[in-house]
């Protein structure tokens, strides 16, 4: 007999191969076992994601802490579980594109007098559109603005430095994302259009921050709070000018390759 794997010759009362570890007469998949498999994994009380959610829900300084000064086997390294927040997004608007394409209309934010370019209504639910499908990369783009923002808010500690605050900012904002992906998931049936779910959302991450912060930082939760309402000023203002920048060289753009005219003002 040998092993399927690496056809190292076994003997009959072996269970695994000694060469490379793999399982002897494994039996058939059945869907049984698959499901079993994604609830040991993922949804165990001691594996590691199941350990780094609870942890960053409860004691998000443990988390971090502990990935800063080099302890990284106990929980999901940084980096995976931003991995697994962007995927998460992706699966979110698959569903809601699939599915529920009416909660994602942009009509219910639109103005009530429509904006035209060359005669034509622009249409919002393609920008609103582009902006979902790109969100996951938009959450890369922004960590470093997330981290520069925060470390200056605490310039008065010299406890993180700003590659630490990369980290915090990493793991604070994938948490944030897994956490919503499941909220969204539980209001489909309230059939709630997602840009206005999506503002609500902004409250709960400002707590989740001041959260965050208090605990890092030792501090009383005003002053978190405070700072993180600070923060996301600071974000939300360079954001604006970035998006103003963005737009203005997208509208040269669009006149330098003719797709649209100048209005006449007369």
């Amino acid at each position: 007999m040998t092993c399927n794997n690496c056809e190292t010759s076994l003997t009959p009362e072996q269970k695994f191969c000694s060469n490379c570890g793999e399982i002897i007469n494994a039996k058939r998949l059945q869907l049984t076992s698959i499901i079993g498999l994604f609830f040991s994994n993922f949804l165990s009380y001691d594996n590691k994601f199941a350990r780094t959610f609870r942890e960053l829900t409860v004691k998000p300084e443990i988390v971090i802490d502990n990935y800063v000064h080099g302890f990284r086997k106990k929980y999901v390294n940084v980096i995976s579980y931003l991995g697994l927040a962007i995927t998460l997004i992706g699966l979110q608007f698959f569903i809601l594109r699939r599915f529920f394409p009416e909660l994602l209309s942009a009509d219910i934010i639109s103005p009530t007098n429509p904006i035209k370019v060359n005669n034509e209504t622009f249409d919002y639910n393609s920008i609103v559109d582009s902006f979902y499908e790109y969100q996951g990369l938009l959450t890369i783009v922004f960590i470093p603005l997330y981290a520069i923002a925060s470390k200056l808010l605490f310039f008065d500690s010299k406890k993180y430095n700003l590659a630490e605050h990369f980290v915090i900012n990493i793991y604070a904002n994938a948490h944030f994302f897994i956490f919503w992906f499941f909220v969204t998931l539980l209001t489909l049936p309230l059939n709630i259009n997602y840009n206005i779910l999506s503002q609500l959302a902004l409250l709960p991450m400002i707590v989740y921050m001041t959260h965050v912060f208090k605990r890092l930082y030792s501090i009383k939760t005003v002053d978190a709070f405070a700072r993180v309402v600070l923060y996301y000023i600071m974000v939300f203002v360079v954001m604006i000018v970035i998006l103003i920048i963005f737009g203005i060289v997208y509208g040269i753009y669009l006149g330098a390759t003719g797709q649209i005219t100048p209005i006449d003002m007369h």
